[in-house]
C-alpha cells in the first residue's frame, strides 16, 4: 500500500468513514512487517515517550488478556499474536506528528482484530448513529456580585465591565482576565463582593483571578471568588473539576474549599476533581506542595508532586494518599481523554459532561475497562467508535441520548 494511501485510510478510520474493505486493508498493513514512514493526521500533541509507552503498554495488555479467550474459542487452531509485529518503532513512524490519533488507531485495531476471530450473532436490536454531536467548547456563565449574568462564549475579545477599581475582559481563546489589584485591608469580610464563573455540560473556560492565579474549569464546574483579595488569605470555593496555577505569595496563603475538603497553598500547580455525583474528591499535585484535609478537622497532610489525595465525602475515613497517574489526571486540561483501565461508568460520565448527552443503558452496565487516548475535539461518533473497537459494546445516538448495550 502506498504511503499516501495509508495516511488517507488512517484519517478515514479516525473519522469513522472507513468501509469494511478499507478497514481490513488498513489492519492488513498494520499487521505486516513492512516499514513505512507515515504522515499521521494532525491532532493534539503529546510527549513522544509518553505516547510510545502508553500505546505499546495498552496493546500488550490487550494481547495478554485476549490470548486465553482465543485459545478457548479456537482450541483446534494455533492462534499466535507476535508482539514484534505491532511494536512501534520510532524510525518506522513519523514521530514528529504522531499523537493521540495514533493511539486511537492502534489500540482500537487490536480490539477489532480480536472481534473478527469470534463474532457471535447478537439478538440485540441494531443501534445506529441517527445524528452527530459536536464536542464541547469554550463557554461559561459569569455571575456578578449584583446578580447580573454574563454569557462567556470565547468567540470574541471584549472589555465586559468596569466598576470602580474592578475591571476584567474576555479574550478570544476562552479566557476571562481580571486586572491585578493590590490587596485591600480596609474592607470588612461582610463587605467583600463575589463573582462566580460556572461552565455547563459541554463547556470549559479559563480565568485569571485578581491576584494573577490561573484557573481552568472543566465541564459542569464552577468557582466562586472575591472581586479582590484581602490581606491575610486568598479564598475560593469550587465544584466539579478545576486546575490551578497559583501565583506565589508567601504572605498570603491561597485556600480552596471543595465540598468537605480544605486545601492550602502558597503557590503551586494542582488539579481538584470534586464532582458532586462522585463519592470522593481526588486532588493531584503537579508542582510544589499543598496542605490538605477536611474542613473543620485537624487531619491535614502534606502532598508532594506526583501524589494524589483521595478524600471520601460519604464518611469520615482518613485521607488516603497514592501515587498519581499524572497523564490521566491532567488529561482534560491537556485537551485529551486518557483512559487507563477505566471502568465503563467513569468513561460514560466523562463523555456525558463533555458532549452534553445522556447515557441510556439498554442492557446491564457492561463490566468493562478501557485503555486508550482520544482527542477532546473528536466528534461523538468518533469517540464511540473507538470504544466499539473492543467488540464488547455497541452504541447508538438519538438526539442527545447515547444508547449503550453489550454485544456478548
Amino acid at each position: 500500500m502506498k504511503k499516501h494511501d495509508t495516511a488517507i485510510l488512517i484519517e478515514k478510520y479516525i473519522n469513522g468513514t472507513c468501509t469494511v474493505e478499507e478497514r481490513e486493508q488498513l489492519l492488513t498493513w498494520y499487521r505486516s512487517q513492512q516499514k513505512q514512514t507515515v504522515e499521521w493526521p494532525a491532532t493534539v500533541g503529546m510527549d513522544e515517550s509518553a505516547v510510545y509507552q502508553r500505546i505499546y503498554s495498552g496493546i500488550e495488555q490487550r494481547i495478554d488478556a485476549a490470548k486465553p479467550l482465543i485459545h478457548k474459542l479456537h482450541p483446534a487452531s494455533e492462534v499466535a499474536i507476535n508482539t514484534n509485529q505491532i511494536r512501534l518503532n520510532r524510525h518506522t513512524f513519523g514521530w514528529k506528528k504522531i499523537a493521540a490519533a495514533a493511539a486511537i488507531v492502534l489500540t482500537s485495531s487490536i480490539g477489532i482484530y480480536m472481534n473478527h476471530l469470534h463474532a457471535p450473532a447478537s439478538s440485540n436490536q441494531q443501534l445506529v448513529f441517527k445524528n452527530e454531536v459536536k464536542p464541547g467548547g469554550d463557554k461559561a456563565i459569569l455571575k456578578l456580585a449584583d446578580g447580573t449574568e454574563v454569557v462567556l462564549d470565547g468567540t470574541k475579545s471584549t472589555k465586559l465591565t468596569q466598576r470602580g477599581d474592578i475591571d476584567f475582559s474576555q479574550s478570544k481563546n476562552g479566557q476571562l482576565v481580571y486586572n491585578k489589584h493590590a490587596a485591600n485591608t480596609s474592607l470588612a469580610p461582610e463587605d467583600l463582593k463575589y463573582n462566580t464563573v460556572s461552565t455547563p455540560k459541554g463547556g470549559q473556560y479559563r480565568i485569571v483571578l485578581p491576584d494573577g492565579t490561573k484557573v481552568w474549569l472543566n465541564a459542569a464546574s464552577s468557582i466562586r471568588f472575591p472581586t479582590m483579595f484581602q490581606t491575610g488569605e486568598r479564598r475560593v470555593n469550587i465544584s466539579g473539576e478545576v486546575y490551578f496555577e497559583v501565583t506565589k505569595n508567601k504572605h498570603q496563603p491561597f485556600l480552596v474549599l471543595a465540598n468537605t475538603q480544605r486545601l492550602e497553598v502558597l503557590g503551586t500547580k494542582f488539579n481538584i476533581n470534586a464532582y458532586e455525583d462522585q463519592s470522593q474528591i481526588s486532588t493531584t499535585l503537579a508542582e510544589g506542595s499543598i496542605k490538605i484535609g477536611r474542613i473543620q478537622q485537624d487531619d491535614s497532610q502534606i502532598l508532594k508532586p506526583g501524589q494524589q489525595a483521595l478524600l471520601n465525602t460519604k464518611d469520615e475515613s482518613p485521607l488516603r494518599i497514592t501515587t498519581a497517574d499524572m497523564e490521566e489526571a491532567l488529561a482534560w486540561k491537556n485537551e485529551i481523554f486518557v483512559f487507563n483501565n477505566t471502568p465503563t461508568k467513569e468513561v460514560m460520565k466523562q463523555m456525558e459532561r463533555w458532549y452534553n448527552v445522556e447515557v441510556v443503558y439498554r442492557t446491564e452496565v457492561p463490566n468493562l475497562h478501557f485503555t486508550g487516548v482520544i482527542p477532546r475535539d473528536s466528534k461523538l461518533s468518533t469517540f464511540l467508535k473507538v470504544l466499539e473497537g473492543t467488540g464488547a459494546v455497541k452504541f447508538g445516538i438519538e438526539q442527545n441520548k447515547v444508547i449503550i448495550q453489550k454485544t456478548k
